[in-house]
């Protein structure tokens, strides 16, 4: 089956969950990663990990959410939630340089750090970074997640950027390090970055819907869950020439690599 990478279905009312479950088993989706964006959220994925076999929990302090500097207290509590058996990734964590968003010094701190509790407990980074558009500095982001990413050996630990929206040479940059490229339902539309999913080796392609709520939509029908990683799975299928089968078998034996020794209590579900 299919494995969601990256979504937030843990902020969705509780007992909505049962039923967004049902509908990605439903779609050949078997198993999510939901993924924490405060302290507090990423006990609510915990949560969530613990009242459903297929769901499965990432810890982390989203860039976007980091409202003060974060403290050696936040960081033990982060380390704490880490080592739940219920976590297999840290995850959201970042970069973001939004006119709006925290203090940059802030949130390189936070990535750092962040990565060092990942590699404290063997998990996985599944990260966060702003790179394109016109309101925000992309080169900044870019060039500072980057640098982290380098300075920290992150790609030691595996991992992935999530929801990718960037260039093939941006790409690049991120599978030399030793990461996988996380595409969405975003591919569908941005023609730029086809070339990215061409281009990006076999097997270091993942796939994920981020799936939070989107109260923006009315019609809640409508709303992106983990049933729509089929979606992703076609596009990526028409742009390669190949079959949606085949990006299954791909996605998910890479989603499993990434996991390293976790990646069991996930195959189990599959």
């Amino acid at each position: 089956m299919f494995i969601d990478t990256h979504a937030h279905i843990h902020q969705h009312p509780f007992d909505e969950s049962a039923d967004i479950v049902s509908r990605a088993v439903a779609a050949n989706v078997g198993a999510i990663i939901t993924a924490g964006t405060t302290i507090e959220d990423s006990q609510l994925a915990i949560d969530m990990a613990n009242s459903h076999s297929r769901v499965f929990a990432g810890v982390g302090v989203h860039p976007t959410d980091i409202k003060h500097r974060l403290t050696t207290d936040d960081f033990a509590k982060l380390g704490v939630l880490a080592a739940s058996p219920q976590v297999i990734v840290m995850s959201e964590i970042g970069v973001d340089h939004q006119d709006k968003s925290p203090d940059k010094e802030w949130q390189a701190e936070a990535f750092h750090s962040q990565i060092n509790i990942a590699r404290d407990h063997s998990l996985p980074i599944v990260f966060h970074i702003r790179e394109q558009g016109d309101d925000y500095d992309a080169h900044s982001a870019r060039d500072a997640a980057l640098s982290i990413l380098k300075e920290t050996n992150a790609g030691e630990l595996g991992g992935t950027a999530h929801y990718f929206q960037g260039r093939w040479d941006f790409a690049k940059e991120l599978l030399d390090l030793g990461f996988n490229i996380s595409f969405a339902k975003t591919l569908t539309r941005i023609k730029d970055l086809e070339e990215t999913a061409l281009q990006t080796p076999t097997d270091r392609i993942l796939v994920e819907t981020d799936a939070y709520p989107q109260t923006f939509k009315k019609n809640r029908a409508k709303w992106t869950e983990p049933r729509d990683i089929p979606i992703v799975a076609e596009k990526l299928a028409s742009i390669r020439g190949t079959s949606v089968e085949e990006i299954r078998e791909a996605t998910t034996r890479n989603a499993l690599g990434m996991l390293g020794s976790r990646a069991k209590i996930v195959e189990s579900v599959i």
